[in-house]
């Protein structure tokens, strides 16, 4: 089938917006950045816990609420763009909040980052469900492999400047100043990652009554028991989200082990996205034999090895040198996830239910909203080798159940799309 203008203006239309968020999602990283921040201004674990569940969890669980709303509407583009600048507008809050902080408690300076963060995280989960199914239905399947594929190449020269200018800001400002600066450059780069939303051209779908709860709940329960490799995959996601909700903490239990200085953040945050980079290169030449599974598998392995390594160099007494060598694998492993998330969700589920299969997933992923809070009490209370090793055990289990899907890839043609790249 030939490619349209308005196909092709779409595709590039999400690789611009792409480009601008990888800058977005470094200044104000998750697993890096904000745990710096909340040790900042004067929190513990238990703040970063609540932080990763609302930046991690939160959007996942309330997509089932804006899901049929999404679901019923004919052209889903505007509320696209509702959800992006009402993000920028939370970012831009946080920035201009930071700016005083010094002269506001920790208690109050978490609460208002808390209440920006929530507005960030719900208008995020809203945009999310009409961007999943704005690709499914403005990017052919003949542009679709190419699109996830290049859009991570694109992501990783975005994020791996970004973490360069990050890390200059980190060591040139004091304080909580450094943050406000980056929180304003973020909203910033979502204002200019908005465009790329701009030249999206979708076409009006025939519209659908918005269903009721009960509707809502029979056809969770439907498609849950229907699709067996939804079923798995939602296990699979629950199962492999310990780990990524785990890598928040892996920065304050290694500065405090070693006596790192709030100054060095800066080269944490470039050494995840370095991970990232290089995992991005590699990543295209898995999903051609293995298609997207095979990076599922990856992060299975990996999300139990990565805490493995740590416990026993730790035991054996490693120096400093483990920071440089732990970093970039967890960068690698949240990239495996971000990749083969939005890749497998829009493969697996069809057109006319995409907006409610990711509503379905991000409700009963309840791992992203509890773990977080669950290991933010529990390292206050346990040594964190002990929590870190456990979740890396539970991590593993997940490799049978990535077997059991059955994944409509179009293996052959993503080997063509990767030749395109390379």
């Amino acid at each position: 089938m030939e490619i349209t203008a308005d196909q092709r203006s779409s595709y590039r239309g999400f690789l611009v917006h792409g480009i601008f968020l990888a800058l977005t999602v470094t200044f104000t990283e998750i697993n890096s950045v904000l745990p710096a921040l909340v040790l900042q201004v004067g929190g513990s674990e238990i703040h970063i816990g609540i932080i990763t569940a609302i930046m991690v969890g939160l959007p996942l669980v309330s997509q089932l609420l804006f899901a049929p709303f999404i679901q019923s509407r004919k052209k889903k583009r505007a509320y696209l763009l509702g959800g992006i600048y009402m993000r920028m507008f939370a970012l831009f809050g946080i920035g201009m909040l930071l700016l005083g902080a010094d002269s506001l408690t920790p208690a109050l300076v978490l609460t208002f980052i808390y209440g920006g963060l929530i507005l960030f995280s719900l208008s995020g989960a809203f945009a999310g469900i009409s961007y999943v199914s704005l690709i499914g239905t403005t990017i052919p399947d003949s542009l679709r492999h190419r699109f996830f594929l290049r859009k991570q190449v694109f992501w990783s020269i975005g994020v791996l400047l970004s973490g360069i200018l990050t890390r200059y800001i980190i060591k040139g400002f004091s304080g909580s100043v450094r943050y406000a600066f980056l929180f304003s450059l973020a909203s910033l780069m979502l204002a200019l990652a908005s465009i790329g939303f701009w030249m999206i051209r979708e076409q009006e779908e025939s519209s659908s009554e918005r269903p009721g709860l009960n509707e809502i709940i029979h056809s969770m329960k439907s498609i849950l028991k229907e699709d067996h490799t939804f079923r798995n995959y939602c296990l699979t996601a629950n199962i492999l989200t310990s780990a990524i909700v785990l890598i928040p903490f892996y920065l304050p239990s290694l500065i405090r082990w070693y006596g790192i200085p709030s100054s060095f953040v800066g080269t944490i945050v470039l050494l995840q996205m370095g991970g990232m980079l290089v995992s991005n290169l590699i990543w295209p030449r898995i999903v051609g034999p293995l298609g997207f599974k095979g990076i599922l598998k990856i992060e299975s392995i990996g999300g139990f090895a990565i805490p493995l390594i740590m416990v026993i160099a730790l035991a054996a007494g490693a120096g400093k040198w483990l920071v440089f060598l732990l970093f970039p694998l967890l960068g690698a492993l949240s990239s495996a996830h971000k990749m083969s998330g939005e890749a497998v969700l829009v493969q697996i589920s069809n057109k006319e239910k995409r907006a409610l299969y990711s509503g379905i997933y991000g409700a009963i992923n309840l791992t992203s909203a509890l773990a977080p809070l669950l290991i933010g009490i529990l390292l206050n209370v346990l040594p964190f080798q002990f929590i870190f090793l456990a979740l890396g055990f539970i991590c593993l289990t997940a490799y049978p159940l990535i077997g059991r899907m059955v994944c409509p890839i179009d293996i052959p043609k993503a080997k063509e799309d990767m030749m395109g790249i390379q």
